[in-house]
């Protein structure tokens, strides 16, 4: 009989760079400054960008509309809607918990209010865009302990992940991702994140964990954070 095929090497379940790496912190800054006009001088283009996210002039955005305005936002800011959409698809995990946070900013002035990012808040919801992709980039560089997003990614943190990890945390903390909880990781940060002592530590127990750092220490971001709701949620 004819001799089988060779087996074909097993591929990573997405192209997304190793989290960390210098292709990754590439990506980081380029969504970072395709949010610049969250800038208080940059009231002009956010007007224009208004616009744009909230195409049925309700308003509102909701989680859909923002998830959208994202992906435009970046396909217009690199010129090229494949490497947008590229860049959207790595941080997408993240603009819920921005989202969910801007939402809240502003004291309810209808029913719908609390549900949507009104014209008030969008200002801070773009900060927190920011906020929250840097700090989706730390968490996914210790999941899994492997590069780029694969089989052993499962958007959760291990103990035995988180030990390994701490050093490069510290690091991002003193360069890339300049936040409080960060520079300061230790073990013991661990039984700090894990708020339902189940042995793993979630993406939204990982900003709640930032957020709340950065808050108490009043930071420009903790005070921007502040305004904003419950990150746990």
């Amino acid at each position: 009989p004819a001799p089988k095929p060779a087996a074909k090497e097993a591929k990573p379940i997405s192209t997304i760079s190793p989290a960390g790496t210098a292709q990754a912190l590439s990506e980081l800054t380029t969504f970072l400054r395709a949010f610049a006009f969250a800038a208080p001088s940059e009231a002009v283009r956010r007007e224009e960008a208004w616009r744009l996210w909230d195409p049925n002039g309700n308003g509102y955005l909701s989680l859909a509309e923002v998830d959208l305005g994202v992906k435009m936002t970046l396909q217009s800011f690199l010129k090229d809607a494949g490497a947008g959409e590229a860049v959207w698809r790595r941080f997408r995990p993240s603009f819920i918990r921005a989202f969910n946070d801007a939402k809240d900013a502003a004291a309810a002035a209808s029913s719908l209010s609390d549900d949507y990012v009104t014209k008030g808040e969008f200002r801070l919801l773009l900060s927190y865009l920011g906020y929250y992709a840097t700090w989706f980039e730390v968490f996914a560089m210790v999941d899994g302990c492997s590069d780029g997003t694969t089989a052993t990614d499962d958007r959760r943190i291990s103990r035995d992940e988180w030990e390994e990890g701490i050093e490069k945390v510290v690091a991002a903390g003193l360069s890339w991702a300049p936040y409080v909880a960060l520079r300061s990781a230790t073990s013991a940060s661990f039984d700090e994140m894990d708020s339902n002592g189940g042995g793993y530590v979630l993406l939204i127990e990982f900003c709640a964990w930032l957020k709340a750092a950065e808050v108490e220490a009043a930071t420009p971001a903790g005070l921007a954070l502040a305004a904003g709701g419950d990150a746990t949620r």
